[in-house]
């Protein structure tokens, strides 16, 4: 009966009515690296597929290579215990509930950006990116950066995420869409797996190294350190 996203988890609503909540159920799902759901007519199942939902019309399969993906029935749909660790969506949270979050901080803002529970939403390709447009160097700590800085990065993550999404995400090896369609945000990448080549904006050569466990690549020149 309706679906909706809270940072990188989807919750899928089944049966029940608006008038009684007792009749309803809800999935928690979170895809992690290779987890799919398809939505096709003919679809031939292969052995990834672990679920499949029958409906009236087209059945849905869930399908995962690694197995990573997680689907947990959850009591409640909108704030579901299971989520009480999550941060507000990053998509949906507002600067003034966000900067007390993080402005303190002295860790590097790139696992700051990563941590689920300041704000839902951002992954690794799209900090790198977000942290790009806004020349702010992965390992800067927020309690160094002013106001207006900090500002500009959560602007910079939410736009980001909207274009990533428009362009149906960032396919590398095996992600699609419900059709079995590859996202094509991977044209747009200005910093992320591009290590070792040529800024786009300045020419500089792109650096990679680990910040919070993860490969990150940005620029020396535009996102400099201090």
């Amino acid at each position: 009966t309706g679906v909706h996203r809270h940072g990188k988890y989807l919750i899928i609503h089944f049966g029940g009515d608006s008038r009684n909540e007792t009749d309803a159920a809800y999935l928690m799902v979170h895809l992690r690296m290779t987890g799919q759901f398809f939505i096709l007519e003919d679809y031939v199942a292969d052995k990834h597929v672990h679920v499949v939902f029958e409906f009236e019309d087209l059945p849905v399969h869930y399908r995962d290579i690694r197995k990573f993906g997680r689907l947990t029935l959850v009591e409640h749909g909108e704030h579901p215990k299971a989520l009480a660790h999550v941060g507000p969506d990053m998509m949906k949270v507002r600067f003034k509930e966000w900067y007390p979050r993080i402005a303190h901080r002295k860790a590097p803002i790139k696992a700051l950006l990563l941590d689920q529970g300041i704000a839902a939403g951002l992954g690794n390709i799209y900090v790198d990116e977000s942290l790009f447009l806004c020349g702010v160097h992965p390992e800067a700590r927020p309690c160094d950066l002013d106001e207006d800085t900090l500002r500009e990065v959560l602007k910079r993550g939410k736009s980001v995420m909207r274009t990533a999404i428009n362009h149906g995400g960032t396919t590398f090896l095996n992600f699609t869409d419900f059709y079995g369609k590859p996202g094509n945000f991977r044209r747009q990448l200005r910093v992320y797996g591009r290590g070792g080549e040529p800024c786009r904006d300045c020419q500089s050569t792109l650096e990679k190294i680990v910040v919070g466990g993860r490969g990150t690549v940005y620029c020396p020149s535009c996102q400099s350190l201090g």
